[in-house]
Order: structure tokens, then sequence, then C-alpha cells
């Protein structure tokens, strides 16, 4: 019984690591994209650019305009850093899922040992899908 409540957790991690690796790895392809068409969509304003106001001024207006970008981007993100974040519920989801297999553990006839593993591993399940899934509360860093 133990071997089965232990597959089941790992099948549960796996597929949930397996799930968030793929979509973090086509996030970062998206991302390399798109830094690779900004890159063209700058050079070819410096292009047009220097052609109007000389090369000296395009490279200029093009520091500013990036500058700016950063200056915006720095204050979203303290903005953002220092707003108050609500209280997460633990998702019923998780519970949902982990109460068939809790009942099965209480109502039988074995050690309470064996029951107090599979309520360790019942817990394991919930605080894992919550990780995994980033739906638990995010620890707040003063560095």
């Amino acid at each position: 019984m133990l071997g089965g409540i232990g597959s089941y957790i790992a099948s549960e991690v796996s597929g949930s690591v397996r799930r968030n690796l793929t979509i973090y790895g086509l996030f970062a392809a998206a991302a390399l994209l798109f830094l690779c068409a900004a890159g063209y969509a700058l050079a070819a304003l410096h292009t047009v650019l220097a052609l109007r106001y000389g090369p000296v001024a395009a490279s200029l207006w093009i520091a500013g305009g990036l500058a700016l970008a950063a200056i915006l981007a720095l204050g979203t993100a303290l903005y953002v850093k220092n707003r108050k974040r609500p209280a997460r519920p633990i998702p019923a989801s998780a519970a949902l899922a982990a109460a068939p297999l809790a009942a099965k553990l209480v109502t039988s006839k074995i050690g309470w040992r064996v029951v107090a593993l599979g309520g360790i591993a019942v817990l394991g399940t919930i605080l894992g899908r919550q990780l995994f899934n980033g739906t638990g509360e995010d620890d707040e860093s003063d560095a």
C-alpha cells in the first residue's frame, strides 16, 4: 500500500515538474525571439535616424529611449515589490484530490505508524501541488 502512495506522489511531482519545465522553456524561447526582433527594430530605427539626423544624434536618441525604458521598468518593479499581497487560500482541488487517499488510510485496520506515514504523504502531496503550481505564499525578502 505504501508503494502505491509513493508512486502516486512521484507521478504527481514528475508530471508537475515536466509541465512547468515545458512552460518555462516556451517562455524562454519567446523571450529570446522577442529580444532578437527588438534588436533588429533598433538597428532599423538607428538607420532611419542616422539618415535623417546623423549617426551621433541617432545613437543618442536610441540611448535616451533605452534609458527611459529602463527607468520605467525599474519603477514598475519597485511598485510591484512594495505592493501588499493578498492572502491566498489553500486550493480546494488539492484537498479534494487527497481526500480519498486520506479516507482509505484512516478507515483501514492498520497500525498508527502507517496511518501517520500516510498522513505525512497526503500533506506532502498537497504541499507539492502548491509549490509546483505556484499557489503558495511568496516569501518576502528584504535583500
